[in-house]
């Protein structure tokens, strides 16, 4: 049975909303929806501030005991699936995005009050660590993000118009140092502006899309380089897999795990005390660089498409039902 969430939330519900249409076109399972206001509201006000020190017992015996729930959560959204998870069930499996650090104890929390068995994590360090706290009936799996191909388009390499692309979340040194440089040498930098919130994000999911086919260089760091106070895991996420969609350049710096994850480094490591240079160079002699990105193209539609993740954890989940009959 998929939880799926009742509304769009956040700047990255597109990426929710592709996996989710991933489990329902590539599995039988039933799509419920996740919890209903009221139950929001209670679960808001009264329980989710105390998971970071407590856990509580949602396990509640019902009818329908017999239920394989998952659900796919943003961080600590346990808000999603209170409804449908405070209940006894088969087996309780989350595909969890953001598992970071500083949420540690309400993640714990929420994984033994729920009595969930199986989570499956985008961070490889979160498994590592959950695996080692002795939580009852509980299994971390690391499952990375991905993308679904078919979403995402690209142009013919002469036919890019965008020199190189920086959008999301924004490496503002760098971007300094880009903005002079691209003006200098009219180099076409792209660049989202602050929203009325301070976020730097492309107005439309459209309007991504065609950037990025249009794009030849796209910038791609992990948020500990652009949020180290916050943020100290390196982690993949989608935009890799999206860039690699979309045949554009990365430039940038790739995360250990995603160099594992491949079996190569599919980015361009930028030169951090002369990225400028560096960028002359990769445009000046850019037709080097087109190998790298189709073998980058091949094999994210090959093996790290969301389809592929599916099939993964549908093995998971169905070795753990047969071992609990």
């Amino acid at each position: 049975m998929l939880v799926r969430m009742r509304f769009k939330r956040g700047a990255h519900c597109d990426v929710y909303e592709d996996f989710e249409d991933s489990i329902a076109r590539y599995t039988d399972w039933q799509s419920v929806k996740g919890t209903i206001n009221i139950l929001e509201r209670i679960f808001e006000k009264f329980f989710l501030p105390h998971l970071a020190y407590r856990e509580f017992p949602f396990d509640i015996p019902c009818l329908n005991q017999r239920n394989i729930l998952f659900a796919t959560l943003s961080g600590i959204e346990y808000i999603k699936i209170f409804q449908r998870y405070i209940c006894k069930a088969k087996l309780k499996a989350i595909y969890q995005f953001d598992t970071w650090t500083h949420d540690n104890a309400v993640n714990e929390h929420a994984f033994r009050s729920f009595k969930i068995n199986i989570a499956f994590l985008s961070i490889r360090k979160a498994v590592e660590y959950f695996n080692s706290r002795g939580i009852p009936d509980f299994r971390a799996y690391w499952i990375p993000e991905a993308v679904s191909c078919d979403k995402y388009r690209f142009l013919p390499y002469k036919q890019k118009t965008i020199d190189v692309l920086q959008y999301g979340r924004r490496w503002e040194g760098l971007h300094e140092k880009l903005v002079s440089l691209c003006n200098q040498h009219e180099i076409l930098y792209s660049y989202p502006e602050k929203d009325l919130n301070g976020k730097e994000r492309l107005g439309t999911r459209e309007e991504m899309i065609n950037s990025l086919a249009a794009t030849k260089i796209a910038v791609c760091v992990t948020k500990s380089i652009t949020h180290s106070r916050i943020y100290d895991l390196e982690t993949i996420t989608t935009r890799y897999f999206e860039c690699m969609a979309s045949k554009c350049l990365l430039w940038g710096h790739a995360p250990a795990d995603l160099c594992d994850l491949l079996g190569y480094n599919p980015v361009i490591e930028i030169d951090e005390l002369n990225p400028g240079a560096q960028l002359l160079d990769i445009l000046d002699r850019y037709d080097d660089f087109i190998d790298l990105i189709e073998r980058n193209y091949v094999l994210v539609s090959e093996k790290h498409q969301w389809k592929n993740r599916v099939e993964e954890m549908v093995k998971i989940m169905r070795s753990a039902t047969i071992s609990m009959s």
